[in-house]
């Protein structure tokens, strides 16, 4: 009996989908609705492995590499360690940027700005309109685009701070001059 229902069932649901249909085609009609479905399935499926892909994700410690500060853009000794990088639903990258007392960045600007969140010691940083400001540890530094900038340890104290930089067609840093030797010892002076 309960056969009996489900081929009632059948018919009455190949009636729905395709008209009229005899016994025959009703099992046929089952079984294209049954692969629908599985292709369904199968279908939705795939979408979670492609989304599987921007899943949360772990970057082991050290595993970017770093590298010691290039003399053309750093003064004293400094060491770069990538965090990570840019991906297409986080346009920034991050970095973690050691300074040895009196080290310090060139010039430079960010074209899509730049946070840096400062995790040991003090950072000093100066800007090209004569604003110096200390930032010590726990501290973060919000540099909007394009402002021409540095920042360093002071001369009596080590510093370091996390880099996050958006990057704005391609790029994420221009660099320029290096600050001299008399310009950090001006800004040491006036650091509030």
């Amino acid at each position: 009996m309960n056969g009996v229902k489900s081929i009632a069932f059948s018919a009455d649901l190949g009636e729905m989908i395709f008209g009229s249909v005899a016994f025959e085609s009703t099992l046929f009609a089952s079984a294209v609705l049954r692969s629908a479905i599985v292709a369904g399935v199968i279908a939705l499926s795939l979408v979670n492995i492609t989304s599987a892909k921007e899943a949360q994700e772990i970057v082991k410690a050290g595993s970017l590499g770093g590298f010691v500060g290039d003399e053309k853009i750093f003064t004293g000794k400094v060491k770069v360690t990538k965090l990570f990088n840019d991906a297409p639903y986080r346009p920034f990258g991050g970095g973690l940027v050691e300074f040895e007392r009196g080290a310090r960045s060139a010039w430079h600007t960010h074209p899509a700005g730049q946070t840096l969140i400062v995790t040991k010691g003090v950072i000093i940083t100066g800007t090209e309109q004569d604003e110096v400001q200390i930032a010590r540890e726990g501290d973060t530094i919000l540099c909007p685009p394009n402002l021409k900038h540095w920042h360093g340890a002071g001369d009596k104290q080590s510093g370091a701070h996390i880099a996050l930089t958006g990057i704005k067609d391609g790029n994420n840093v221009n660099w320029l001059e290096k600050v001299s030797d008399e310009e950090y010892k001006a800004t040491l002076k006036k650091a509030k």
